[in-house]
């Protein structure tokens, strides 16, 4: 179901961040493949303090929204609101940054750091390119009530 699928991107990447701070090649197995004493606890990471600013899992660094711990429409604004370029994270994995550093700074550093520039995954962007998806979420774009009713 199309509107199903584009409403749990759409929702799901309202919040929060992916985890990219190294290359996941340093993170462990994951956890129920982990030793006895690491089950339960995530993925285990050498990188850094393997924590917070120093976390991975996939390798791709991205915080969505300038308000990535409330329910609002910015994901779509900013998806329909830059062009995009494909960029690399810090661990090196593909991502997406606002085009020509459209943005920079505004959205908050999780980590009381620097504002960053606006970025999004490939999935993300198939959501304004596809023609079927472009005309789901343009749709919410314009009536956030009916993406929250969705979600």
């Amino acid at each position: 179901n199309d509107v199903e699928t584009a409403a749990l991107i759409v929702g799901g990447h309202t919040f929060g961040k992916t985890h990219g701070a190294g290359p996941a090649d340093l993170v462990g197995p994951e956890p129920e493949a982990a030793p006895l004493e690491q089950m339960g606890l995530s993925w285990k990471s050498s990188y850094g303090t393997g924590t917070g600013k120093d976390a991975i899992t996939s390798g791709i660094e991205v915080v969505w929204t300038n308000t990535p711990t409330k329910w609002d429409n910015s994901f779509l604004e900013i998806l329909y609101g830059y062009e995009w370029e494909l960029t690399k994270s810090p661990a090196g994995a593909w991502q997406y940054t606002a085009k020509d550093g459209a943005g920079a700074g505004t959205i908050p550093d999780p980590f009381g750091g620097p504002g960053r520039s606006p970025t999004m995954l490939a999935t993300d962007l198939s959501l304004r390119v596809d023609p079927i998806y472009e005309r789901i979420t343009r749709r919410w774009l314009e009536h956030p009530e009916e993406l929250a009713d969705e979600f």
